[in-house]
């Protein structure tokens, strides 16, 4: 067996057993118990299902106002994309990997994700909201910047929940966007 084919597996199990809790089925969360605020942040998405599911992994997600769902929305992807800049990482510990040029590009990637997300807690501890969504769209084109060259990464979950943030962001940054 390559190498590199030991690594992947090693990531499918990795990730699965960290992230992909998102799109089980066996928690179902539904409209009829989910708040108000959180139903409307994930109408606005592109997977309404999924939306929930992430953002209800959080403990604090039933009682949150739009203040900590942001908190917990931009924990999320943060907690995502630094998990897999540290695969990255040690991925490219294995000197022999085939694929290491693709994955040297990908963690510069994900080190710009990992950054715009770290900017993000910033601007939220200082309650500036301005910039939240770019450093959510930011991190979201990484993600997929880096899938253009090593498609194994979970750039489409990074890029749902970059799309939470977003929404949850302009909660505070367009007029009259109050879900609530």
């Amino acid at each position: 067996m390559s190498t590199s084919f030991i690594f992947f597996i090693f990531f499918i199990i990795f990730f699965s057993s960290n992230h992909l809790s998102y799109a089980d089925d066996d928690k179902t969360v539904t409209k009829n118990n989910t708040t108000q605020l959180v139903d409307g942040v994930c109408k606005k998405t592109n997977n309404y299902s999924f939306c929930v599911k992430a953002l209800y992994t959080d403990p604090r997600t039933p009682n949150a106002d739009a203040y900590t769902l942001a908190y917990i929305s931009f924990g999320l992807a943060y907690d995502t994309v630094n998990d897999t800049r540290s695969l990255i990482i040690d991925l490219l510990k294995n000197k022999n990997n085939s694929t290491r040029d693709a994955l040297k590009r990908c963690l510069k990637d994900y080190n710009k994700a990992t950054e715009a997300l770290e900017k993000s807690f910033n601007d939220l501890d200082s309650e500036t909201f301005f910039n939240l969504p770019d450093y959510a769209n930011t991190a979201s084109r990484s993600a997929q910047d880096c899938d253009a060259h090593y498609k194994p990464l979970p750039s489409k979950t990074i890029t749902s929940l970059c799309q939470i943030c977003v929404v949850v962001a302009n909660i505070f940054n367009i007029p009259g966007s109050s879900l609530v």
